[in-house]
């Protein structure tokens, strides 16, 4: 990372993904800790709208990617026939891994980054570096901060940021960094990065039928990403303007 002078001005040539999360997360809008918290944001922001952008693209357009591996199989077929309900053929493609892991880390590394913001705004009197546990309760930190030291001109903004945590934590939050847990530390046998390459047996010839991507829970990947990154911008519109209803633009 660059480390320049405080007093400079940065000038940022952006790449196109950034230019969505402009009015979301505007530093120009904020000040003192808070300006440095929102611009780390929207870097972390643009990078995950251009993953879930990737990982699209990517599942869309399995067939293709996964050509190298159907014709391996093929082959296999041609020199040894098997039982096509004994198998399971998949698909390893590292970039396709690389991408699903690097959009769970970045929900959660915008999550532990956008809760500074509690302490550089002087919602709370405890300093908050990230959406940490408390024991079992993703983010129980953060939330416990809230209910126990919110400081006295905005004890009423935190408890309104408190329900607006504990209602996106039912929705979504705790489920994906479950999902991200379990991608972490993944019980034996599991094959959830990979994609699943269906075929089927015709006139003796071993027939490619499609290429399903990874699932969470019974959800395609690229769906399931779709939909977090979704969830994640209502979040963090919706806490922003509690904090700066003139922050977030409402075009």
């Amino acid at each position: 990372m660059a480390i320049v002078p405080e007093e400079w001005i940065p000038v940022i040539c952006v790449d196109p993904s950034t230019v969505v999360g402009a009015e979301l997360f505007n530093p120009n809008a904020w000040e003192g800790g808070s300006k440095g918290v929102i611009q780390s944001c929207w870097s972390e922001y643009a990078v995950l709208h251009y993953c879930v952008h990737q990982l699209s693209e990517m599942c869309e357009g399995g067939d293709k990617i996964c050509a190298n591996n159907i014709a391996t199989i093929q082959d296999q077929w041609k020199q040894s026939k098997f039982d096509l309900n004994r198998v399971a053929c998949l698909g390893q493609q590292p970039d396709l891994h690389i991408r699903i892991e690097a959009f769970f880390s970045g929900v959660k590394s915008l999550l532990d980054l956008i809760v500074q913001i509690l302490s550089t705004d002087r919602v709370v009197a405890a300093a908050i570096d990230g959406f940490h546990r408390d024991g079992d309760v993703y983010g129980g930190r953060v939330l416990k901060a809230l209910r126990n030291n919110a400081t006295k001109e905005k004890k009423a903004v935190a408890e309104k940021i408190d329900a607006l945590i504990s209602e996106h934590k039912k929705k979504w939050i705790d489920r994906v960094i479950a999902a991200r847990d379990q991608l972490v530390h993944p019980a034996k046998g599991m094959h959830q990065l990979m994609f699943y390459l269906e075929f089927t047996e015709e006139h003796g010839a071993l027939i490619f039928v499609r290429a399903h991507p990874p699932h969470i829970e019974s959800t395609p990947i690229h769906k399931f990403a779709g939909d977090i990154l979704d969830q994640t911008t209502v979040f963090c519109s919706n806490l922003l303007k509690l904090l700066n209803e003139k922050a977030v633009s409402t075009r």
